[in-house]
C-alpha cells in the first residue's frame, strides 16, 4: 500500500546505497545562507569485464547540506574524508544544470545528494563474509 509522506525526502524510486572511493579530499564550504555544506570528488569502479580489462568508472560529486548553520550529520563526515579512502553514501541522485561562463551552453552533471557516509573497510567486510561462508554447504 502506497502512503503520501511529505517527511520523506528519499522516494523509494530514487534512494541509493553505493561504496566509492574518493579522488580528493572532502571539504566544507557555508552558502549564502549560512547554512554549511559539503562536497567530495569520488568514483564508482565497475571492475572487470570477462576479457580481464577494466569497464568504464562512474564519477560522482557527493554533496550534503545542513538545514541549519550546525556543520553535523553527512555535511562534516564528507569534509573529513581523506582521498583515496572508500566510504559507503546513502542518498539520492539528482541532476545539477548550470550555463557556463566561458562557453554560454547548458550543462548538465549527476550528483548523489547524501543523507548518510559511512566508512568503509574491505578487511571488516571479509571477516563478515568468511562467518557467512563457513559451515557446511547448502
Amino acid at each position: 500500500m502506497a502512503t503520501n509522506n511529505r517527511n520523506n525526502t528519499n522516494r523509494p524510486s530514487n534512494y541509493v546505497i553505493l561504496t566509492l572511493r574518493a579522488i580528493a579530499d572532502g571539504a566544507s564550504q557555508y552558502a549564502q545562507s549560512g547554512k554549511p555544506w559539503a562536497k567530495v570528488r569520488a568514483f564508482l569502479s565497475q571492475g572487470k569485464d570477462e576479457s580481464g580489462e577494466y569497464r568504464p568508472s562512474v564519477f560522482f560529486d557527493v554533496k550534503a547540506f545542513s538545514k541549519d548553520e550546525n556543520l553535523g550529520g553527512a555535511v562534516a563526515a564528507i569534509a573529513s574524508i581523506a582521498n583515496k579512502s572508500y566510504f559507503t553514501v546513502k542518498g539520492r541522485l539528482a541532476m545539477e544544470e548550470w550555463m557556463g561562463k566561458e562557453d554560454g551552453n547548458k550543462h548538465q552533471q549527476l550528483v548523489l545528494i547524501a543523507s548518510k557516509i559511512e566508512p568503509f573497510s574491505f578487511d571488516q567486510n571479509e571477516e563478515a563474509l568468511d562467518e557467512e561462508l563457513e559451515g557446511e554447504p547448502a
